[in-house]
């Protein structure tokens, strides 16, 4: 007889909502065979693929499936010397310590194989977009793992459903960083690859649910420390001669197409004064005398009569272009990002910055990140966003619409997306913003890949912190790849937490809202509010099976 080996391979199908670290105890983690999904849906599951032989192997696979679009990516880990705040940290995260998180999804190919170590788990996450034409009933998706000395499979059973997911209507907005794709890359701003890059991170926003895009009609005054700049990245061109400016908008036009290719109709306007109190001007280049200079800038107060003149000018000429391209109904500006009353002069500086723009923009909406009620109270703001941890006191007036966000100082009791935190934490915000009647959503990195203040960039796959300045997660939700945009565990998870307010809304269509919002807290024992939700991954599925049962009968019952 030979001395060959036995090669053993053990593979298990987890939740989607389960984060697998690499040394983690695999026997201790609940087993699914399957799901049931609306046509239209979403839906992703892991596989983790274990070996307790003191050796390491290569695998290919193979999928077996009536499904057109499976997706498997590879679950990568990321490093983090920042995970929590030690000064806004709750029991409800999975660690405080450094390490490394999973959370960038690696695409595979169908030749790609698969590397299995000892003693560390690899993890596969599989996503199935269900078509809407599909068949309802029973369909399965099987993959097989194989080489010389290993054959084994596994198989995930999906009920498809009757009913169709109706279209997301939720207002998301995750701010779109387009000089970071720049210096990522190493690339012009503008140039013909850049414009590529571009086109393919907007391919992916969409997917992951926004559409609602940062649009630098001048180069954005967001977290750059004062005195310093960021990369100029305005999207009009603008010329100065002889007293008058002179607007050219190729650049804007071009941005337009790309987004609504892309299927994303929605566009909101940089900021028109600096971040934290609109104390001054946004970098804004200008050709004057045959030569590119910097017109504005931190040099530049705001209440200069230079800037006035010049706002006075670009905003009547922006909105005509606005309107040439078809989105003046679908468009909304800024005027300061998180202004607040601790700041001397923040209410005084935002009235006066609004005062002088407010004459041309009275027939588009103004929303803004801020979360003292004052300025909605004091007439400063009629669309006010304010951070999901301060939104008590905005609940109690009467919105016209209601925003909210969250950043990096929304660490505890409430929703995120921070690596540190339990997927279902990153998802319960969706039925949060159903149960509260949102109807838009704000969060500022969708690829902010510089360290904090954009004193530099950084390798998002080496440094997921901003250089230790905010808890790993917060400044980007997905990753640079050779082609484009990388999705992460966040930003798949939020789309899930997307879909579940869609689930609620089809819902609802039926039995009404009061009735909906009745189902989802039957299933809790408090009522759901932004710092109190069930901390558990079954949550989900339950809420699920409950809404199915009602939508299958003829009459309501919780």
């Amino acid at each position: 007889m030979g001395n060959k080996k036995a090669y053993t391979l053990k593979l298990k199908q987890v939740t989607s909502l389960k984060k697998i670290f690499l040394k983690e105890n695999i026997d201790e983690i609940d087993e699914i065979y399957g799901c049931k999904a609306f046509k239209g849906e979403r839906i992703s599951y892991q596989i983790i693929l274990k070996t307790r032989e003191y050796n390491k192997f290569e695998l290919k696979y193979k999928i077996k499936t009536d499904f057109n679009n499976v997706i498997i990516r590879k679950v990568g880990y990321v490093p983090s010397e920042c995970p929590v705040y030690e000064q806004k940290y709750d029991d409800y995260y999975l660690t405080k310590e450094p390490g490394l998180f999973p959370d960038v999804l690696y695409p595979l190919k169908d030749n790609d194989t698969i590397n299995v170590y000892e003693y560390t788990n690899t993890t596969l996450w599989i996503t199935i977009d269900i078509p809407n034409e599909i068949n309802e009933g029973n369909h399965s998706v099987e993959i097989k793992f194989y080489n010389d000395d290993i054959n084994e499979k596994v198989i995930f059973n999906v009920e498809v459903l009757k009913n169709t997911l109706p279209k997301n209507d939720l207002i998301y907005s995750q701010w779109f960083h387009t000089d970071c794709i720049a210096s990522y890359y190493d690339v012009e701003v503008f140039s013909k690859e850049h414009w590529r890059l571009i086109d393919l991170f907007m391919q992916t926003a969409s997917r992951t649910g926004i559409n609602l895009l940062y649009t630098p009609i001048i180069t954005p005054a967001l977290d750059t420390e004062v005195g310093g700049e960021r990369p100029t990245v305005q999207l009009v061109d603008i010329e100065y001669d002889n007293g008058k400016y002179i607007f050219e908008y190729d650049k804007l036009e071009k941005w337009i197409n790309l987004a609504q290719k892309n299927g994303i109709n929605n566009f909101e306007m940089a900021h028109l004064f600096t971040q934290w109190g609109a104390e001054a001007t946004p970098k804004i280049v200008v050709k004057q005398n045959g030569k590119q200079v910097k017109k504005f800038g931190w040099q530049t107060n705001a209440r200069s009569d230079e800037y006035k003149e010049f706002l006075r000018a670009f905003i009547p000429s922006l909105l005509q272009e606005i309107k040439k391209l078809g989105i003046d109904k679908n468009t909304y500006f800024h005027i300061s990002d998180e202004p607040s009353n601790k700041r001397e002069n923040d209410f005084e500086n935002y009235n006066y910055a609004k005062s002088i723009v407010s004459e041309y923009l009275k027939d588009y909406k103004i929303i803004d990140a801020l979360s003292n009620v004052e300025f909605y109270k004091k007439g400063l703001i009629k669309y006010p966003i304010p951070a999901i941890n301060k939104i008590e006191p905005f609940l109690d007036e009467d919105l016209e619409e209601r925003w909210c966000y969250y950043c990096c100082s929304q660490a505890k009791y409430v929703s995120n997306r921070f690596m540190a935190m339990p997927s279902y934490r990153t998802r319960i915000l969706g039925i949060q913003l159903y149960l509260y009647d949102m109807i838009g959503f704000l969060h500022w990195g969708y690829n902010f890949y510089y360290s904090q203040f954009s004193k530099e960039k950084i390798d998002p796959f080496k440094t997921t912190d901003a250089k230790q300045a905010f808890p790993s997660g917060d400044a980007f939700s997905v990753y640079p790849g050779k082609d484009g945009a990388i999705e992460s565990i966040r930003s798949v998870v939020f789309y899930e937490g997307l879909q579940d307010r869609v689930m609620l809304k089809l819902l609802e269509n039926k039995i009404g809202k009061k009735k909906t919002k009745q189902l989802v807290n039957s299933l809790v024992k408090d009522t759901i509010t932004f710092e109190n939700y069930p901390h558990e991954d079954t949550f989900f599925d339950r809420l699920k099976e409950k809404i199915i049962k009602q939508l299958n009968e003829e009459k309501y019952s919780i």
